[in-house]
C-alpha cells in the first residue's frame, strides 16, 4: 500500500491521449517535436505542454543537437509499459 501513491502518478500520465500516443511513439526511437507532431494531431503548444509534464515525471528526457530537441524514453517501466499496452491493444 506505501507505494500506491506513487503508481497513482506514475499510471496518470498514461491517462491522457496524447501523452499515450507520445509515449508510443518514443518506444523504439527518439524523436524530435516536429516529428512527435505527424504522430499526434495538436498543435505545437499542446504538445509541447504535454512533453514538460511527461519530462517533469522523469518519463522521458531530451538531448540537444543544434536548434532541435529530441526526446526519448528515460524510464524502464515505462518502456515495458507501453510495449505491454502495444501487446494488449495494437497486435
Amino acid at each position: 500500500m506505501e507505494h500506491a501513491a506513487e503508481a497513482e502518478i506514475f499510471l496518470k500520465q498514461f491517462a491522457n491521449k496524447t501523452r499515450l500516443m507520445v509515449l508510443c511513439s518514443l518506444l523504439k526511437e527518439e524523436k524530435s517535436v516536429t516529428e512527435l507532431l505527424e504522430v499526434v494531431s495538436v498543435s505545437q503548444p499542446v504538445i509541447s505542454q504535454h512533453l514538460a509534464l511527461l519530462r517533469e515525471s522523469k518519463m522521458v528526457a531530451t538531448r540537444r543537437e543544434g536548434q532541435t530537441i529530441y526526446y526519448r524514453l528515460a524510464d524502464e517501466r515505462v518502456k515495458r509499459l507501453i510495449a505491454l499496452m502495444y501487446e494488449f491493444f495494437c497486435e
